[in-house]
């Protein structure tokens, strides 16, 4: 897949921070919804929103709403360094940590 350089420094602009690199690593399990998140990296649920939002407009995550709830996953046919870069982040003691602690717990 080509990539256009302006879509690919969105892309890795949106994953040089943290907090989202682990939110995209915890949303390979699949769907998830933000209270989910917010709850499993313990952050409030309006700065996982914010982050949220910055990789949706990267085309990293797309999102549907399901009544008052906003539930988030990974868009399909990412170029081929996201998926080294998921699989480089199961290593690390963090990343690990955040699967393990991942709350799955219905948001209805």
């Amino acid at each position: 897949m080509v990539i256009a350089t302006e879509e690919m420094l969105l892309k890795l602009s949106a994953l040089a921070d943290e907090t989202r690199l682990r939110m995209v690593n915890i949303m390979r399990v699949g769907e998830l919804c933000v209270c989910e998140i917010a709850e499993t990296l313990d952050i409030s649920q309006t700065k996982a929103s914010r982050h949220l939002n910055i990789l949706k407009m990267a085309g990293i995550v797309s999102d549907r709403r399901q009544a008052q709830w906003v539930y988030y996953s990974l868009v399909d046919g990412q170029p081929g360094f996201f998926y080294t870069l998921l699989d480089d982040l199961k290593g690390l003691k963090q990343f690990q940590d955040d699967l393990l602690g991942l709350k799955r717990k219905s948001c209805k």
